[in-house]
């Protein structure tokens, strides 16, 4: 079966999940957790890695993409975690259950110990990009959606924490090292994959491969990814002493990084 005809516009799957969530609901004690949650970074290329392993025929998606139950659901309890994922395909070859919620890396101090309390065996995955260009990207992708009307370098140059303690998003989500930090201390590092998203991109095909082995799956080809899961990135002209600021701001976090993953290749500029 091709996949992507399982793609629906957000107002039809919640449509139909709406009509049918009495029949979750009572079945959620037979349907399986997560085995496997992309984790983060958000703009990192997790969309792509989610609609790829979609594809795969072992692979037991979560009905939505980011489900975001152990950073803003957890009051609704396990059994409604549950519902997001399939039933019956746990018994005609699905192996992995997958839920990507790229937020959960952001929100590691509160995420991982809620993780790990309900799936301690489960394959984490992280990509990381740049963080001055994920920083850029994010601000792009708000101005796309009309979320954000400030210039590039009031939104961006800005601390990235105020005197009140509010954060500034866009510059907080680039501190890998200490988010990660916090995984690593409940989840065994062979339990966590960290790629570099520009790596992903350059050589998606190696990628692939690689997550396919580190999940246990028996290794596909690249899927062809249809024209509604080919997500557009958004473009911002920023000028040059905002790129310059953003990098300073992460030279000490980026070297941080680079002692705690010493194999992963940290971005040069």
């Amino acid at each position: 079966m091709d996949r992507s005809l399982l793609v629906r516009p957000r107002w039809m799957r919640g449509a139909l999940r709406r009509v049918a969530y009495p029949y979750y609901w009572l079945t959620a004690p037979l349907r399986p957790l997560p085995s496997a949650l992309i984790i983060g970074t958000m703009k990192g290329g997790t969309s792509t890695l989610n609609a790829w392993l979609r594809h795969h025929t072992q692979v037991m998606f979560s009905a939505i993409k980011e489900v975001h139950y152990f950073n803003d659901h957890y009051d609704r309890g396990e059994r409604w975690y549950r519902t997001y994922f399939p039933l019956w395909e746990q018994w005609i070859g699905g192996c992995c259950a997958l839920e990507a919620t790229p937020a959960y890396l952001y929100r590691a101090p509160l995420v991982m110990p809620r993780m790990h309390a309900l799936v301690p065996e489960a394959r984490l995955i992280v990509l990381l990009r740049n963080p001055v260009a994920r920083a850029i990207s994010h601000y792009g992708h708000q101005v796309q959606r009309g979320v954000e009307t400030r210039s590039a370098s009031v939104a961006l140059m800005s601390p990235d924490l105020t005197a009140k303690g509010k954060p500034n998003h866009y510059k907080r989500r680039g501190l890998y090292a200490e988010q990660i930090k916090q995984v690593l201390s409940l989840y065994p590092r062979e339990q966590l994959l960290v790629l570099r998203s520009e790596d992903f991109f350059a050589q998606p095909a190696e990628a692939y491969a690689r997550v396919q082995e580190f999940l246990g799956l028996s290794p596909e080809p690249l899927p062809p990814l249809s024209p509604v899961e080919n997500v557009g990135r958004a473009k911002a002209s920023i000028p040059t002493e905002v790129r310059e600021h953003l990098g300073e701001f992460y030279r000490e976090p980026n070297r941080q990084l680079s002692e705690l993953l010493p194999d992963f290749p940290i971005w040069s500029e």
